[in-house]
């Protein structure tokens, strides 16, 4: 336990004197998060280096641990290497954009490799049952599947100060007690160095952030603990860590949930942001930030709280943690989305529905013009195109209609991009998401033509 507690200071001090190296790097003009969409409400450029002391922390205190007992370094290379590579990518991202697809193939490879390298889940047995199940040739995907999620999950959660990082706090101290659980000095240690390092980020990332986390930062939060959550597991417990790790990460897993379901319905790509995530709704309802991060680290208390009490408890507590967890989808269902009755559903779903035909044209159109873009000579042959598609969509020029819907679309970070919908024909919501649906050919235009 004591040597928990001091690489729980080493990491922290390492993130907190190190951080501020990290801020006047991106200041100098690498890797800034600029307010360039709508959603993003930050005044002015960010750094998105966060990764930076996070991951010199957990690599100086792996080299300690394996320095301490050089006989276990292979049993620690997988991690060592997938945090390396998985953080890697992601900074990559953060200073030069990969696009989801080429990511993705780097997530897949990255997790192979680890499982190539002996950090996989075998077998899986139920808390509280006898035996357990061989997964045999099902152990790649499943582990692979494991790997690239939870980064993925952090990732998608981290657009809001002080979040992905207090949450991977929160699961990373959660894994640091299942290790001691288990008397797993050495996962311990490592567990709560990554805790003391978001620790000492979170006092320069909590609102008003003056330094993101960035892909980076996220990925490497999100594999170290689906890593550290396979390396926890003894061979009698595996279902038991899985399931801690599953329930403390509720807050991420429903709000990624809820997300993909969003924008399935809708009609939208899986990987197209929106402000519509749970702090977002939060922020929406009149919430200050501060109040939300709190209550968010209040529930994801105890939800972890909930998952390691299956620990404790043999499994007994197993039905306990996914009634936690069906609860706080309810409320999500009632509070978040006004879904109070099956009648509410019913209207819900078939105003989606009904848009996915606009969605879907908005959506071909945009790429149409991706290749104007590279067909057309000039930017006076491109943007009559431009306009004459954004009008068939159902976009109107200022004053045409008597009563319309006046929209600003951020491309650069600079002067907004200014459009008008009849009222009519949709929401204000509906027409902003149709509009975004052209951010990125738009921004592609005027990096090729500017003025």
């Amino acid at each position: 336990m004591i040597y928990a507690l001091l690489f729980f200071g080493f990491g922290f001090l390492v993130a907190l004197l190190s951080t501020p190296w990290a801020i006047r790097l991106g200041h100098r003009g690498i890797g800034l998060d600029h307010a360039n969409e709508t959603r993003k409400k930050q005044t002015a450029p960010i750094p998105r280096l966060g990764g930076l002391p996070i991951m010199l922390a957990v690599l100086l205190g792996l080299a300690i641990i394996i320095g301490v007992h050089p006989g276990h370094a292979a049993k620690w290379m997988p991690v060592l290497v997938g945090s390396a590579l998985m953080y890697a990518l992601g900074l990559w991202d953060d200073l030069r954009p990969l696009g989801a697809q080429r990511k993705l193939f780097g997530q897949l490879a990255t997790a192979c490799l680890v499982f190539a390298l002996g950090l996989h889940i075998d077998k899986f047995s139920w808390p509280g049952a006898v035996g357990s199940i061989e997964l045999g040739a099902w152990s790649l995907p499943v582990t692979v599947l494991w790997l690239i999620a939870v980064p993925n999950i952090v990732n998608l959660i981290d657009g809001f100060d002080g979040l992905a990082g207090g949450l991977g706090l929160c699961m990373s101290a959660t894994l640091g007690v299942v290790a001691l659980h288990n008397e797993q000095g050495g996962v311990a240690c490592y567990a709560f160095t990554m805790t003391g390092a978001l620790l000492g980020f979170l006092i320069f990332n909590f609102p008003p952030a003056k330094i993101y986390l960035g892909d980076g930062g996220a990925y490497l939060i999100g594999f170290t603990i689906a890593a550290l959550s396979l390396t926890s597991a003894n061979k009698g417990s595996v279902a038991k860590v899985l399931f801690v790790t599953f329930i403390a990460l509720g807050v991420p897993i429903l709000d990624t949930t809820f997300a993909i379901v969003r924008r399935g319905l809708r009609g939208y790509p899986l990987f197209h942001a929106d402000d519509e995530h749970f702090h977002h709704r939060l922020e929406k309802l009149g919430f200050s930030k501060t109040r939300i991060l709190l209550g968010i680290y209040g529930v994801c208390l105890v939800l972890s709280l909930a998952g390691l009490s299956i620990i404790w408890s043999s499994g007994n507590t197993l039905p306990v943690g996914i009634g936690v967890l069906f609860l706080l989808a309810l409320v999500v269902l009632r509070y978040f989305h006004l879904l109070k009755s099956w009648a509410d559903v019913r209207r819900k779903m078939d105003r989606l529905l009904g848009r996915r035909r606009v969605v879907a044209y908005a959506l071909a159109q945009a790429q149409v013009l991706e290749l104007e873009v590279e067909r057309c000579v000039s930017a006076q042959e491109f943007w009559a195109i431009f306009e004459h598609t954004i009008r068939r969509v159902g976009f109107v020029e200022k004053g045409e209609v008597e009563n319309e819907i006046t929209l600003e679309v951020r491309y650069n970070g600079s002067t907004p991009w200014t459009l008008h919908a009849p009222r009519a024909k949709g929401t204000t919501v509906e027409w902003q998401r149709l509009a975004e649906c052209f951010q990125p050919v738009y921004a592609k235009a005027k990096t090729r033509w500017p003025g």
